[in-house]
């Protein structure tokens, strides 16, 4: 999985694919704990697995854990 965020790290330039942000490079490129706990990043399923979604690299970025959470499962195709 390493690899793989390296990969979507580098394809997204270090931005949010929801929000456009950038993504925090590690836990003490920010202030405070709380702040790491929103914006770290997450991998995300653009296709969700509950919608049959796969985990191959074309169906997948990096986004900030406030953004995905705010995402759910959600999917248009």
């Amino acid at each position: 999985m390493i690899h793989t965020r390296e990969q979507l790290w580098t394809t997204q330039s270090g931005l949010c694919a929801l929000c456009g942000e950038p993504l925090p490079a590690d836990r003490f490129a920010l202030p405070h704990a709380t702040l790491w706990k929103k914006l770290r990043p997450t991998v995300d399923h653009v296709r969700p697995k509950s919608k049959g979604g796969g985990d191959e690299i074309g169906n997948l970025r990096l986004v900030h854990a406030v953004c995905n959470r705010r995402k759910g499962d959600l999917w248009r195709p």
